[in-house]
């Protein structure tokens, strides 16, 4: 449990480096944007995967049982994270965590009228309802601590992006919330969401080493 509470301070102190401007702007002019963000996803992989293991060989300490409901929670709702991850992540959103290159309009802005965050809260929801089954120390550390950053996460993405496109471009953009108008992020969503939801019930028992079948 020492290694798995040391794997989450580290973990956390990774995320403080681009919560902090002063800090970020820093290191990006001593090495230059690109090998700051080299150097940083290298780190921040390797704390994951170190994360990753100490969670696995922490030691089972119940704090509830695992009544046969509980597994049915992430069943039905990863399609849900799904659609989320993937649309969120393959939509236009000068706002959040995507890919998309496409002009965003935030008079049809898609999937992102639902949330501005779709990616962060498809991590929480994620967290969530594997914490649901879950019932011991290690997964309330884990998954809780996820859970929490992907709360905080829109918090903080807000602020930089205030500050990158200035408050008045933010605030237009942002006037997306609450329309449900356009496609931007839906198509991929529902389709790649599907079938990745289908990998991940293939694949799940392999990779992790429990099946997420009830």
């Amino acid at each position: 449990m020492i290694e798995l509470i040391a794997a989450i301070v580290v973990f956390i102190l990774t995320h403080i480096i681009p919560a902090y401007g002063k800090l970020r702007q820093g290191l990006i002019d001593r090495f230059g944007k690109r090998l700051y963000i080299v150097l940083y996803s290298i780190l921040s992989w390797s704390v994951i995967i170190w994360l990753g293991f100490a969670f696995i060989g922490a030691p089972y300490i119940e704090l509830w049982g695992q009544p046969p409901w509980t597994r049915w929670a992430p069943l039905l709702g990863m399609p849900i994270v799904c659609i989320f991850f993937i649309g969120g992540f393959l939509a236009s959103n000068p706002l959040s965590l995507a890919i998309g290159k496409s002009a965003f309009n935030p008079e049809q802005p898609g999937i992102i009228g639902l949330y501005r965050h779709p990616v962060m809260l498809a991590f929480a929801l994620w967290a969530l309802l594997h914490l649901i089954p879950n019932g011991d120390v290690a997964s309330l550390l884990m998954f809780g601590l996820l859970m929490a950053l992907s709360f905080y996460g829109p918090y903080a993405l807000d602020k930089r992006k205030k500050q990158t496109l200035g408050e008045t471009e933010w605030q237009r953009l942002a006037a997306s919330k609450g329309k449900l108008s356009g496609i931007n992020g839906w198509v991929p969503g529902l389709f790649g969401g599907a079938a990745f939801y289908l990998l991940l019930l293939w694949g799940h028992e392999w990779a992790i080493g429990v099946s997420p079948h009830p």
